[in-house]
């Protein structure tokens, strides 16, 4: 009967000891969590709230990602457009002075000045971001515009035989401005469907469809390539053709940073929307997830306490083992 009430203390013993390290262990989790380890037993079962707080966390997650994605992408596009339209400002400035020196080598100044802008202009619509190419509608994984010699000796074929500003300009309006023409079947590379719009919010998103086909640009690369060409000894213009089509490329480059403008303006003002849903989905964030904590949250300190008090039962009930596996009828006599 000794044998039998042994071997039941020990059961009894290792039954506690059992249910001790587990508790520890579900205590160790919903400290280092900060969350009760079995929710649905915390919620009685009905765990109903819970996953709506968690399906809108995950939203909420989905759109954090699309704000960051959404911010950085019109943050490269405003940089490179200012770029461009500071670059093209400049420009047009010193072409209008044209006919303030109209000797051959300040022509061939103006020239190159124009001929070194169109290059920045398109090396800035073939900008990518993590291999992401920008201005080239969905087709994000190649170029938008071809590179400004090929663009250049492009135009030389075209303009070839013009001898008088009205068929230089009509040539250039031909590839840059017809449906069909050489900027749509050889100069644009990217596609002419924009980007899908990007889903920041259940009521808001963001349609980042700047391309580089787009008429703006189109209008600028044309004032750029008329300057540029003016002077060209493969077209041999007569001195009066080329200084009328470099004042005339200043003007159009004027015009052009009108409308420059207006984009930038508006690309701006989707930036400031794409921050204030951010803002917005960060609060809710916040404010869904103090929902949480309150909901399957644990009390730190009181955990912590449980946690020492079910350490120092284990240590005791250690102890009470170890004494126990000693006895023997030698410790009884």
């Amino acid at each position: 009967m000794d044998t039998v009430g042994d071997l039941a203390r020990t059961l009894v013993l290792r039954t506690h000891q059992t249910r001790l390290n587990q508790e520890m262990d579900r205590l160790g989790v919903e400290i280092a969590s900060g969350f009760v380890r079995d929710p649905a037993s915390h919620l009685g079962g009905d765990i109903t709230g819970l996953l709506a707080i968690d399906r809108t966390l995950a939203q909420l997650e989905t759109y954090r990602v699309n704000t960051t994605e959404a911010s950085f992408l019109t943050g490269t596009m405003q940089n490179a457009l200012e770029e461009i339209q500071i670059r093209a400002e400049n420009v047009s400035q010193v072409l209008l002075s044209v006919e303030l020196t109209p000797n051959d080598e300040m022509l061939n100044t103006m020239s190159s000045e124009a001929e070194s802008a169109l290059n920045q202009m398109l090396n800035g619509l073939n900008r990518s971001v993590g291999g992401r190419f920008l201005f080239s509608g969905t087709a994000t994984d190649g170029h938008a515009v071809i590179d400004s010699d090929t663009m250049l000796n492009e135009l030389r074929t075209a303009l070839a035989g013009q001898t008088d500003v009205v068929g230089v300009e009509a040539a250039l309006d031909a590839w840059f401005d017809t449906a069909g023409g050489g900027f749509e079947t050889t100069g644009y590379l990217g596609s002419t469907t924009s980007l899908a719009p990007m889903r920041l919010s259940k009521t808001e998103s963001a349609n980042v469809d700047i391309r580089a086909d787009d008429q703006v640009f189109r209008d600028t690369m044309k004032a750029l390539a008329k300057a540029a060409l003016a002077t060209d000894s493969s077209l041999a213009l007569p001195e009066n053709v080329k200084i009328e089509l470099i004042g005339n490329a200043a003007l159009d480059l004027q015009t052009a940073q009108a409308h420059m403008v207006e984009l930038r303006s508006g690309l701006g003002a989707l930036q400031q929307r794409i921050e204030e849903t951010s803002t917005r989905n960060s609060a809710e964030r916040a404010a869904t997830t103090i929902a949480r904590v309150e909901l399957v949250g644990t009390d730190q300190f009181e955990t912590a306490t449980r946690y020492e008090n079910t350490r120092a039962q284990l240590e005791s009930l250690y102890a009470i083992t170890v004494r126990s596996s000693r006895m023997s009828l030698v410790g009884f006599l």
